[in-house]
């Protein structure tokens, strides 16, 4: 993998080289996987060439953040979004995905090629956006490890947005 990205698991990616410490194991009898420790806020991708999204990647780009969603000064990757406190889906793409060789085939398609959301945090509560044809338990729980959501957060609700905003290629079909 390329410098400041971490593999969490075979479908889970990030590239925040200042969170790697936030990474530990967590034994799983069907296959291992990696829990951020920290809790964050940040956006997401699903990365599938399949209308079903079997074989995905789920692309995380985590902001450690308290629970009232402030970000805590860890992150490597400026914060590009009007408010200055989350990233901005379509320049981070082009900033850190586009170019990237990592993410081939992936990162030849433009930033609303594939399904994505965001998680926020707002006080100590976490609501996580997310395109409707994402909205399936295994990729929620995925999101959820993702963003260091278990245990750290008590309440999480997830907001399925059909709006134009978050459509992908399996809305165009």
């Amino acid at each position: 993998m390329g410098e400041g990205s971490k593999r969490m698991d075979e479908n889970v990616f990030t590239m925040n080289k200042k969170t790697e410490n936030l990474f530990e194991e967590v034994p799983k009898e069907s296959k291992d996987q990696l829990e951020v420790k920290q809790l964050c806020s940040g956006v997401f991708w699903i990365l599938s060439e399949n209308n079903d999204l079997s074989n995905y990647k789920l692309l995380v780009f985590p902001i450690p953040c308290d629970p009232n969603g402030n970000p805590l000064n860890i992150h490597s990757i400026e914060l590009n979004s009007k408010s200055g406190n989350t990233y901005n889906h379509k320049k981070l793409w082009e900033s850190e995905v586009k170019n990237n060789n990592e993410y081939r085939p992936y990162n030849k398609k433009d930033y609303d090629y594939y399904p994505r959301g965001r998680v926020e945090i707002s006080h100590n509560r976490a609501v996580i956006y997310l395109n409707p044809n994402i909205n399936k338990q295994n990729i929620i729980d995925e999101i959820i490890r993702g963003f260091g959501l278990i245990d750290n957060i008590p309440e999480i609700q997830v907001k399925v947005d059909g709006s134009v905003h978050y459509q992908c290629f399996l809305d165009w079909r």
